[in-house]
């Protein structure tokens, strides 16, 4: 029996969402083929990349760093 035999046999039975997700998985992990020509994402940038405020001028960001670096053990 040959390897892509055993694979078929393995995935034979299982229900369309295992199928589905095994699918996906392959093609997150399969290499393209080489003679395939890559596709070009350009993405659109939103929020604070694009310059957006999105927190008061006022805003103290180290207000509660004390509170947090007790939640991860540091201790003065």
């Amino acid at each position: 029996m040959t390897l892509q035999e055993q694979v078929v046999r393995k995935v034979q039975f299982l229900s369309d969402d295992n199928l589905k997700f095994l699918l996906e998985m392959i093609n997150r992990f399969m290499q393209p083929d080489i003679a395939q020509e890559k596709t070009v994402i350009h993405a659109k940038r939103i929020g604070i990349a694009k310059g957006q405020d999105l927190y008061d001028d006022d805003y103290d960001f180290d207000e509660m760093n004390p509170e947090i670096a007790e939640m991860f053990g540091v201790t003065k």
